[in-house]
């Protein structure tokens, strides 16, 4: 019986924050819905008109689409690493970091300017110009220097939490 109410425990919780988002029961990942709404909050964007439409997330008022994703690890040491892809049409994409599901920022890059960050990283990986594999090291870099990075035109929020 702890599992069910463990369970249980969770579906009220996950209805609550959905509720806080305006949102209706749904099956999709919650940090998926948090960081899209966190994400429009962040740059001013609109929600897309299907939450689960292929390719973009949100639009800017200027009507450039944004990709938004997420990466979730644990604290310290990184399990999951992420590959940011340009897609036809989206001019940006964001992601949103999670430790120990603790909020520690969102970076949100140009998607025509993967190859220069890529370098700016010293990548070494092939097709630079339309993927960029993101490490615990590169989110590192980028937020101990975000003028560096903003030179590019990638955004950078630190999370007061982190």
């Amino acid at each position: 019986m702890t599992l069910i109410a463990a369970l249980e425990a969770y579906r009220q919780a996950r209805q609550d924050l959905l509720a806080s988002l305006g949102l209706p029961m749904s099956n999709r990942d919650p940090l998926a819905e948090i960081s899209e709404h966190l994400v429009a909050a962040l740059t001013g964007a609109t929600l897309a008109p299907s939450r689960v439409q292929a390719d973009y997330d949100l639009i800017l008022p200027d009507e450039q689409k944004i990709q938004v994703r997420y990466l979730a690890n644990p604290t310290g040491t990184w399990v999951n690493e992420h590959l940011i892809t340009r897609l036809p049409n989206v001019e940006w994409y964001a992601l949103v970091l999670f430790e120990a599901f603790t909020l520690q920022g969102v970076l949100a890059l140009p998607t025509a300017e993967l190859a220069p960050i890529g370098a700016a990283l010293g990548k070494r990986h092939p097709r630079q110009d339309e993927m960029l594999r993101f490490t615990h090291r590169n989110w590192c870099t980028i937020r101990g220097h975000p003028e560096r990075f903003r030179e590019m035109g990638v955004r950078v929020w630190r999370s007061p939490f982190a």
